[in-house]
């Protein structure tokens, strides 16, 4: 029988389905990763071009940490005060108590400790914003320069597979191609033969 085998065109026609679906989906991949590069790029761009000495607190988010610390130490700061001034005042024999200047400057003393300690407090508040935004800053940067590959690498896998595919495509068609002309080259010379035959001189 001449010609392509059943098999051969059958591995030929599934050649150019998987061909043509993973050219279907190396064309789907890019233009999907294509619009997601091009939203982390428009997220991350602000925040790197920002520099790493960013402030990464919100107002929102700092607002409510410094009101959270102040009232927190001033709350235990008027609780170490009434504690002192109790005792000052059980010492005098009633609340009446006037403290004397050792006594009033441990008052002031308590005092002073707490407006300290909230200043430290505002101030750690302050140091952790900036490093948040140097830390984002940080994330922003190796991200713009790590996005790209991330996602062109699997579409250039994509499109390596989609034409591996179409080659193969190609090598099955030159097969079925050399396989349906196989038969010309032995008739064409047994043709040629005959004419050669019937062309020579009879003796």
């Amino acid at each position: 029988m001449c010609g392509a085998s059943s098999q051969q065109k059958a591995a030929y026609a599934n050649e150019t389905k998987v061909s043509d679906m993973l050219t279907s989906i190396a064309e789907n991949f890019a233009g999907i990763n294509t619009d997601m590069l091009a939203e982390i790029k428009d997220s991350l761009t602000p925040i790197q071009a920002a520099g790493p000495s960013q402030f990464g607190l919100t107002p929102t988010a700092e607002a409510a940490e410094r009101t959270s610390a102040a009232e927190n130490i001033s709350a235990a700061g008027s609780q170490a005060t009434n504690a002192v001034r109790s005792a000052m005042a059980s010492r005098g024999g009633g609340t009446t108590y006037l403290p004397s200047g050792a006594d009033a400057s441990i008052v002031a003393g308590l005092a002073q400790d707490t407006a300290v300690k909230e200043a430290l407090a505002q101030s750690d508040i302050t140091q952790k914003g900036y490093d948040i935004g140097r830390q984002n800053w940080q994330f922003a940067t190796k991200g713009l320069e790590e996005a790209p590959a991330a996602f062109e690498n699997p579409v250039t896998s994509a499109g390596s597979a989609a034409l591996g595919g179409a080659q193969a495509q190609m090598q099955g068609a030159t097969d079925i191609t050399n396989a349906n002309n196989a038969w010309m080259q032995p008739v064409g010379a047994i043709i040629g033969g005959v004419g050669a035959a019937a062309l020579s001189p009879k003796k």
